[in-house]
């Protein structure tokens, strides 16, 4: 099968890049500038690979995706994997840096997305594999609009899947938890919105100050989240029914995550039963 990856210059994006060959795989590569990273291109084209150019933010996602498509052949797997964060409160984000965050994180991934559909629906086969966060279990103070994105991809994700599933086409939720990544790095100062001293010791602050001592410490090897994620679009897990499962928890931190939300909406829906029912019209 022949994969085409988002966001290959570092972290999960490589790992995958370098996973998906072991696997005996072909891979299409893809980072918004490789000439940053020529060690890595070569790397991966050495290995039989191939790497282009695409920022998923940018005005040419479609024509670059078809261009490929026309070049190496049909994409049976397309990882949507590129995006990034940046850190601080809501009240300082400025509307450039949000629009471009969505762009990449949420936009992107659904531009890609149309763009590969028609081809999978037509040939009745394919996997869209959509990274979200492990953030969407438990949105943190201070990443407010990263977190907004990853909610969306999750609920595009959800609905996709049943429009797709007909067509023989996964749509496959991979979420893992803090990753041993340049992510969220604090040797990028750009990645940091500005601070007001009115949020000093806040719940903001505290997610500031955690992630610089967290970076580097992350419980999660993006090596092995990769491994996971081939292997599970390889070899589907299925649900009770007999469907390839939709949400691919990855860490002790999103499978934390998940069994908490669950026990939240579990007691939300039993302390508002009651009054919910009382605003249907009576039977």
């Amino acid at each position: 099968m022949q994969w085409f990856i988002t966001g290959c210059s570092s972290g999960l994006g490589l790992e995958l890049a370098r996973a998906v060959l072991d696997a005996g795989q072909i891979v299409i590569a893809s980072s918004r500038r490789p000439d940053k990273t020529p060690s890595l291109v070569a790397e991966i084209q050495g290995r039989g690979g191939q790497w282009i150019a695409l920022d998923t933010a940018g005005p040419d996602v479609e024509k670059v995706i078809a261009e490929t498509a026309a070049k190496y052949g049909p994409i049976d797997v397309l990882v949507n994997n590129a995006g990034y964060g940046t850190v601080g409160p809501l009240e300082t984000q400025s509307t450039g840096i949000m629009q471009k965050m969505l762009a990449a994180n949420l936009f992107g991934p659904i531009r890609a997305s149309q763009t590969i559909i028609p081809s999978m629906r037509e040939r009745r086969a394919g996997t869209i594999v959509n990274v979200s966060s492990g953030e969407f279990w438990f949105a943190h103070a201070g990443i407010a609009i990263y977190g907004a994105s990853k909610f969306a991809v999750e609920g595009v994700s959800e609905a996709l899947q049943k429009e797709v599933a007909n067509f023989g086409i996964r749509v496959l939720l991979a979420e893992p938890g803090g990753m041993r990544t340049s992510l969220i790095d604090p040797a990028k100062p750009e990645l940091f919105a500005a601070m007001p001293e009115t949020y000093k010791d806040t719940m903001v602050d505290h997610t500031l100050k955690g992630l610089s001592m967290l970076h580097g410490n992350q419980s999660l090897d993006p090596k092995r989240v990769a491994a996971a994620i081939v292997k599970e679009v390889l070899d589907p897990t299925l649900s009770k029914d007999g469907k390839p499962m939709l949400r691919m928890p990855l860490g002790k931190e999103s499978i934390g995550g998940m069994r908490s939300r669950a026990d939240e909406f579990k007691e939300t829906a039993e302390v508002f039963e009651t009054r919910a029912l009382e605003c249907d019209f009576p039977e």
